[in-house]
């Protein structure tokens, strides 16, 4: 076992956890808004959807 090679996948994988939490933080109202905005009028597509 490459004990580097671990450790740096291992911060990677926390750099890109942490990053996620933080763009979903900053963009949780343009999310919100969205959700609302797709539950009233639906999503543009759904008159072409077969599923």
């Amino acid at each position: 076992m490459n004990l580097s090679t671990t450790l740096e996948q291992a911060l990677k994988d926390k750099l890109k956890s942490i990053e996620s939490e933080k763009w979903v933080k900053e963009n949780k109202k343009a999310i919100k808004a969205y959700n609302n905005f797709i539950d009233a009028n639906g999503c543009f597509s759904d008159e072409y959807r077969k599923f």
